[in-house]
């Protein structure tokens, strides 16, 4: 079922529901009235039969009886007055075959339906000069009550025309609501992976739709952005792999050619096959973090530990590898960390890694560990050739290295920084980023945690 039906139906079913209530409500509004009216007509008429009575002693004759009741027949009231053997002894109707107990309900005016008559009655008892009446009123609603029969018709009636009227209004109001909607599915519907520019317009005041529609175009920026760093992504990978399976393809067609006798030739070919190897399995080790790290699916395994021994512990492999780098470490005293201990190790080879690439030889490079009451700050800083400034904004993106003609020199695919990023981001912590160019660089990580013990 279309919005616009099934919007169309419930207006028109809660506005039905409405009117039905009001119109329920004013007949039996009317109907209390009339009844309360009808009551108030009986005891006023009573109490004028009972003073005339009262004036005429009790002697009842054709003058007097005349004078009893001088309220006519238009208002449908039947007037009585039995004696105390239950004779009638006055009556405003001749023949009038209506009977009702005159000793129940004394002095209580009373509604009830009779043989289809709708009556209000009311039974009074006097005492005059030692004689006991009964005087008897009886109100026939049927002129009442006919009335309401004529309003409920009228009533059902103009409710009919008004829900006949809201289902078409309704629906009318609804399409024209629901045009723009309509508008931005076939916006959106026209919209292709190979068109993700197109964007919809926005126009009008800013309501609901309006901003349906910036969320559409704000939704359309995060999937084209996604969309073209994934086939940025693929292109990269692309590019990382065909430069190993080139040199894997040359150095297999150079054993084939030369290398089956000449055990130098062989060897060579054997240590550069290897190590390309070596360089691809450890890019899809990275790109298979990545993945998992995007979907969630790293499992982070914290415990506490000594932040000074991991550091020590990598900056000592980094020295054996590079040893003409002057690396140091700077602290305090020890601070115990909680979170991955694997994942902080990973993320600090990468970071000094990094500093050793692009600093020259002899270059220093310093390691700081900082503590406070709900922070652990580290700071890793070197003198290299530094980050242009248009360059920072993007080094956490994959795949991204400041040297835009690639070259190798330096090594690396530009995935380091930003799956250390990553790691940072699982230990909610924050990085930042201090460089000029040909002085070096400065990287600031704060993680939001205090310090857990001293050792």
């Amino acid at each position: 079922m279309k919005i616009s039906l099934k919007i169309t139906l419930i207006y028109s079913l809660l506005f039905s529901l409405v009117l039905l209530i009001l119109s329920a409500s004013i007949l039996f509004g009317l109907r209390y009235y009339l009844i309360e009216q009808s009551i108030n007509q009986v005891y006023n008429q009573s109490d004028a039969i009972l003073e005339k009575i009262k004036e005429i002693k009790g002697e009842f004759n054709d003058y007097n009886e005349n004078l009893l009741f001088d309220t006519g027949e238009s208002q449908n009231m039947i007037a009585r007055v039995y004696d105390s053997n239950g004779k009638i002894i006055y009556s405003s109707v001749k023949n009038d075959k209506l009977r009702l107990p005159y000793l129940n309900n004394v002095g209580k005016a009373k509604k009830i339906e009779k043989d289809e008559y709708h009556l209000v009655y009311l039974n009074q008892r006097i005492e005059i000069s030692g004689k006991i009446f009964y005087i008897q009123l009886i109100k026939d609603m049927e002129n009442e009550y006919d009335f309401l029969k004529a309003l409920f018709m009228i009533l059902l009636f103009v409710d009919g025309i008004g829900i006949f009227l809201s289902i078409g209004v309704g629906f009318v109001v609804t399409l024209k609501v629901l045009k723009p909607i309509n508008y931005l599915i076939r916006e959106v519907q026209s919209i292709r992976a190979t068109d993700l520019n197109k964007r919809i317009k926005v126009n009008g005041p800013d309501d609901e739709l309006t901003r349906l529609a910036k969320t559409f175009n704000e939704m359309l920026n995060r999937i084209q952005d996604s969309f073209e760093r994934q086939e940025r992504f693929i292109s990269d990978v692309s590019h990382e792999l065909r430069t190993p399976i080139a040199v894997i393809k040359g150095y297999i067609d150079m054993l084939d050619r030369w290398g089956k006798n000449d055990k130098s030739v062989l060897q060579e070919g054997i240590d550069a096959i290897k190590k390309q190897a070596d360089e691809m399995k450890l890019l899809t080790e990275r790109l298979l973090l990545i993945a998992r790290g995007d979907k969630g699916q790293i499992k982070i395994e914290k415990s506490s530990f000594c932040l000074n021994d991991i550091v020590n512990e990598v900056v000592s492999e980094a020295k054996i590898i590079s040893p003409e780098h002057n690396i140091k470490v700077q602290s305090e005293q020890n601070i115990i960390f909680y979170g991955d201990k694997n994942l902080i190790k990973e993320m600090l080879r990468i970071f000094i890694d990094n500093s050793i690439k692009y600093t020259k030889k002899g270059g220093r490079i310093l390691i700081k560990l900082i503590r406070n009451e709900s922070e652990v700050k580290m700071s890793i800083e070197d003198d290299g050739i530094g980050i242009p400034p248009e360059d920072i904004p993007h080094i956490f993106d994959r795949f991204y290295r400041v040297d835009k003609s690639r070259n190798k020199e330096q090594g690396g695919w530009g995935l380091g920084l930003s799956i250390a990023k990553m790691i940072i981001d699982m230990h909610d912590g924050i990085v930042f980023v201090e460089s000029k160019v040909g002085e070096g660089t400065k990287f600031i990580i704060k993680f939001p945690q205090g310090v857990k013990a001293n050792v």
